[in-house]
């Protein structure tokens, strides 16, 4: 089932517009244009604003669509040609891609799109990056972000930062510094993040330390540490506590494993576990090593001491999703 009208060999026309100097066309398995490559200046109209899709090569440039389409025919995804200012919820931002929700809204946008790779590192990327400034209450900072997210209300739903950016972000567990970035709420609040260092939470079941050392920061829709809409820790991930749980058919123990790193002999990585809370079954679900076990969420069921596991094995090759050292 097709979406598009091919007009001649390089133009085509999608209920999104007409599209001309089309290079390449790529359709999904039932026959819909799933995104498109352009040779020719293009503006396409959109709720961020008139934007032009890349239609120039550089070595910068990921091999991707220029514009990418649902199976609607509705814009997906623009690659732009060169950085511009586009319109967001929040105020005017420079974007080299942008993603859209199916009914027009924008979804997300990358202040940087490069690929990094032999001929273009990620030091030469950063330094095309220029820090931007948020104040939301809880949080109030200036860094190098990797994207914006929107709910489909305009409302923000996330901040990802750039590898090695740190930020102060405040809860009513005191002040947590922050790695990768956070997310919100669709009416504000803050949802989760992503703590830099291990950090101690006072939750319904003890004192549990909340790290995650495999958080990769490529999104921070969805964080480690995340909270209710009043504040109250929802989800937490360990990597340095031990938690023992008495239960009907005596005690279990749940701690961090030390494993060799499948890409690295010379080092281990720790792989810890995560708890959620239920605050209206009153129940707490441990999940770890792939297993979901779930107990009433009283206090005196548990126990929780500190391993002292949390990092083991840093070393340079997961600088990029670390942030743990401060930068030379």
């Amino acid at each position: 089932m097709t979406n598009f009208i091919m007009l001649d060999s390089k133009t085509l026309q999608l209920p999104s517009g007409v599209f001309g100097g089309v290079s390449n066309v790529s359709c999904f398995a039932t026959g819909e244009l799933e995104g498109i490559r352009l040779t020719e200046k293009n503006v396409l109209p959109t709720q961020a604003g008139g934007l032009i899709p890349a239609c120039t090569e550089t070595a910068r440039r990921k091999n991707k669509y220029s514009v990418e389409f649902y199976k609607s025919g509705m814009v997906k995804a623009v690659a732009l040609d060169a950085q511009q200012e586009i319109k967001t919820p929040i105020g005017t931002f420079p974007a080299e891609l942008a993603t859209f929700y199916e009914s027009g809204e924008l979804k997300r946008f990358f202040p940087l799109d490069g690929k990094i790779s032999g001929f273009w590192t990620e030091a030469e990327e950063r330094k095309l990056a220029e820090p931007f400034s948020f104040d939301l209450g809880f949080t109030r900072f200036s860094a190098l972000i990797n994207g914006v997210a929107f709910h489909r209300s305009g409302a923000l739903k996330s901040v990802t930062l750039q590898p090695g950016e740190l930020i102060d972000v405040k809860t009513i567990y005191g002040t947590v510094l922050v790695r990768n970035g956070f997310s919100l709420y669709e009416t504000g609040e803050l949802d989760s993040l992503e703590p830099a260092y291990p950090v101690p939470i006072d939750t319904p079941i003890g004192r549990i330390c909340a790290y995650d050392p495999s958080a990769v920061g490529l999104s921070a829709d969805i964080c480690s540490l995340a909270f209710e809409p009043d504040g109250r820790v929802r989800k937490i991930a360990t990597s340095s506590t031990r938690l023992t749980v008495t239960g009907d058919d005596g005690p279990s123990v749940f701690e961090p494993i030390e494993r060799p790193d499948p890409m690295d002999d010379d080092r281990t990585v720790v792989e810890g576990f995560e708890i959620r809370f239920d605050y209206e079954s009153e129940f707490a679900e441990i999940l770890s090593d792939g297993i979901s076990s779930t107990y009433p969420m009283d206090p005196s069921l548990y126990s929780c001491v500190d391993t002292g596991l949390s990092s083991l094995g840093c070393s340079s090759g997961n600088c990029a999703s670390c942030g743990l050292c401060p930068e030379a």
